[in-house]
């Protein structure tokens, strides 16, 4: 079985207009080429976002059972400070998507997504914890925070002391996003300080995925996922390969974790194709890169399954 690190509940109320036409201009250059020649933002806002509206999570489900996905993590995202407040608060995104979690306990597990710069957020950060059972935290510096701001100290504490993650979103990505908040290094200072903190890097760092590796050399506590390589391992297999080998190199192969940051990604690859791609590593990869069973089970269901815990775990008192 599989378990997917990094997924999304999403609902146009979750995002403001601007966001989702942000998105609508990413997605220009995602779509087939003839196609993109007469595409419009409108018309993709129109075709391809509503296949992402899953606010009971059972498209979800459907794409899950037909990958051998057999738990998914799903992380809100709290964007509000950057593009504009959405049309549902994030206390009310955050509280239907543990709603969800909560209806399917043995198919998702629900981790808060909050700005520490909110008022209010470290007390919806303990909420969602103790009363809805979020199992780990979702950041996003590159909304306009660094993940050495004092303002997530606290966060970083109270996630210590429940022995749960907090996966930050690392990479860069187009303006108005802050790019330069999520350099794999900036994690440093949390790491140190927090030596009982467990830390997940999402996106391999996507650019600055060479820095991520030099500091899961030094740092234990640090862990990282490869969602969103759909695309480069679609377009250059053996590249692909050849920096997931090096990352499991330098990090071992226990703190790799897989992820389709799906649905984003679904009109790239599908979750089956995804996790076709990565299961087939030691049959496929092109040589000099050679990958193990053991180590893809560890990347596909292990490794998450010993960061996450047992799935009947109720909240935290």
């Amino acid at each position: 079985m599989t378990i997917d690190i990094h997924r999304h509940l999403l609902v146009k109320g979750f995002g403001h207009e601007t966001f989702w036409d942000w998105y609508g201009k990413l997605n220009l250059g995602w779509v087939e080429t003839e196609a993109a020649q007469a595409a419009s933002v409108q018309e993709i806002k129109d075709k391809l976002m509503p296949s992402w509206w899953d606010p009971a999570g059972e498209t979800a489900v459907a794409a899950m059972d037909e990958a051998g996905i057999e738990v998914s993590v799903l992380l809100p995202l709290d964007q509000g400070l950057l593009f504009g407040e959405a049309e549902l608060s994030i206390e009310e995104q955050n509280r239907r998507v543990s709603d969800v979690a909560r209806r399917h306990p043995q198919r998702f597990v629900y981790f808060c997504g909050v700005d520490p710069r909110r008022t209010g957020a470290l007390e919806l950060f303990e909420k969602s914890v103790r009363e809805w059972g979020a199992r780990g935290l979702k950041l996003y510096p590159t909304t306009g925070f660094l993940p050495s701001d004092r303002a997530a100290y606290p966060f970083y504490e109270r996630a210590a002391a429940w022995k749960i993650p907090i996966l930050f979103h690392t990479g860069g990505q187009n303006p108005p996003y802050h790019s330069q908040n999520a350099h794999p290094s900036l994690l440093l200072r949390p790491l140190v300080e927090f030596p009982d903190l467990r830390i997940v890097a999402a996106h391999l760092s996507f650019e600055w995925w060479r820095d991520l590796v030099a500091l899961g050399k030094v740092r234990e506590n640090l862990l990282c996922d490869f969602c969103a390589w759909q695309r480069v391992a679609r377009a250059n297999y053996g590249q692909f390969c050849h920096i997931l080998r090096q990352v499991l190199d330098g990090f071992g192969a226990h703190r790799v974790l897989f992820g389709t940051d799906s649905p984003l990604l679904d009109h790239v690859a599908s979750n089956r194709e995804w996790v076709a791609m990565v299961r087939d590593l030691p049959h496929r990869a092109p040589p000099p890169c050679r990958f193990t069973e053991e180590e893809v089970a560890g990347l596909l269901e292990t490794n998450a399954r010993e960061l996450l815990g047992p799935m009947n775990r109720g909240p935290i008192p």
